[in-house]
């Protein structure tokens, strides 16, 4: 199964908009959403009472530092998801969780997005237009602060549904460019669950010799590596693709 996740993650690049269910550094189950920041890291941490290898995935809003705890999340080969999805596109409105703002977290403040107003079932388009900055306060609360009067405008959890989009990008919205530094490993709880890291599409080609099915990038379409299903007493086997050819 590490052969899978191996897989999963080689199809991505640092830079790709995804989306990430896996554990948080104490243990609980996040959903990260954002910018891949970093290569993933290989760790090794808690899982069901043993240290499993797993891959630490740094996803958040570009430019943040990913030595930052809030954009760590850890996938294990038989927990957690990662895919790739549409990056929002500037003024393009979505009704969702604030969860899934790109680079929603705990601290900081310089989250700055457009809020339409209240969302959910039963509201059908924006109410307003408000250019907001959001900010964590204490047992759960996020306010929403308008950026040109500081007055704040709408106050919510993390669950609470809203109406925003990205927000035009200013001369001094540019993100910073940050270097990757080596990040420690920490030890991370248990998470019972267990979720496909692979979906059905990366084997529905046909097997090179030897080797298994080609495995693409999820944008580009370049084959990154093989995967091999499980044949003969051995489990699924990843061949990346600077290793095809080598004795």
């Amino acid at each position: 199964m590490q052969a899978e996740l191996q897989a999963r993650l080689a199809t991505l690049s640092v830079g790709d908009h995804v989306k990430a269910v896996g554990s948080d550094t104490r243990g609980h189950e996040v959903t990260r959403v954002g910018t891949l920041l970093a290569p993933p890291l290989a760790v090794t941490a808690q899982r069901n009472g043993r240290k499993t290898p797993g891959h630490r995935l740094f996803v958040g809003l570009a430019g943040t530092d990913p030595s930052e705890r809030s954009t760590w999340v850890t996938i294990f080969a038989d927990y957690g998801t990662v895919e790739q999805t549409e990056a929002p596109k500037t003024g393009e409105w979505r009704n969702t969780e604030l969860r899934y703002v790109p680079g929603i977290r705990s601290s900081d403040a310089h989250i700055t997005v457009l809020f339409g107003g209240k969302g959910g079932k039963r509201s059908d388009k924006p109410s307003r237009s408000t250019l907001v900055k959001i900010r964590y306060m204490e047992s759960g609360r996020y306010e929403l602060v308008d950026a040109g009067t500081g007055d704040v405008v709408h106050s919510t959890a993390l669950q609470g549904q809203i109406w925003w989009a990205v927000a035009p990008a200013g001369p001094d919205d540019q993100p910073a460019v940050v270097r990757v530094g080596e990040v420690a490993v920490a030890e991370e709880d248990p998470q019972p669950a267990a979720l496909s890291l692979v979906p059905d599409t990366l084997l529905d080609e046909d097997d090179e010799p030897g080797l298994g099915n080609p495995v693409p990038h999820v944008r580009t379409g370049v084959i990154v590596g093989y995967l091999r299903e499980p044949r003969g007493g051995e489990d699924w086997k990843w061949t990346p693709i600077d290793q095809v050819g080598c004795a």
